[in-house]
């Protein structure tokens, strides 16, 4: 039996649609309803404003890196260093839709910054995984706010290094991890 589409979903994904065409800056609730082909009263039940729909983008979007880390950390053999090494791996795997959507909703975030509440409450939790892991937290949140410089320069397109460069660096990271979890 195939299952009938969440609405919500719907208008999520026609949401992410219009971001990648036109930029979150003039995504309308209108032309989401458009592309969701729901009549705009159907979006607005869901989503009352374009700050709650642009909202609700940005959780799905850290849900959806959750749920993308949580497929590398089973690749993953145990060690203090584990989720450290997962949540690099998954930031700094290439994606041209998260990094599209990212910096498009951080444009409008800019404007408004309640909106990066989602993400903050995120990044809080990896530092409290980090404090939490037993590895020593400095160390351990310099490699993590590097990978975070990475992912940001992929993102904002001014990244000056090749795909081996990146590749490099972001296996020493996970070698400096390990070197971390040897002296933990």
């Amino acid at each position: 039996m195939v299952r009938k589409p969440n609405c919500k979903e719907v208008i999520l994904d026609a949401a992410e649609a219009v971001v990648m065409e036109m930029g979150a800056v003039h995504m309308s609730l209108d032309v989401v309803a458009r592309k969701a082909r729901v009549s705009k009263g159907g979006l607005m039940y869901h989503f009352t404003t374009k700050k709650s729909l642009l909202k609700a983008m940005i959780e799905r979007l850290v849900k959806q890196y959750y749920k993308d880390r949580a497929v590398v950390l089973e690749k993953i053999k145990e060690g203090k260093g584990r989720l450290l090494k997962a949540g690099i791996l998954t930031a700094l795997a290439p994606d041209k839709k998260r990094d599209r959507m990212g910096l498009s909703i951080l444009v409008v975030a800019a404007h408004d910054p309640e909106l990066l509440k989602s993400l903050k409450d995120a990044h809080r939790d990896h530092l409290n995984e980090l404090t939490g892991s037993g590895l020593t937290l400095e160390r351990a949140a310099v490699i993590s706010l590097a990978s975070d410089g990475l992912m940001l320069s992929e993102m904002l397109g001014f990244s000056p290094y090749s795909l081996a460069q990146k590749k490099n660096i972001k296996d020493t990271m996970i070698r400096m991890i390990e070197e971390l979890e040897s002296a933990a």
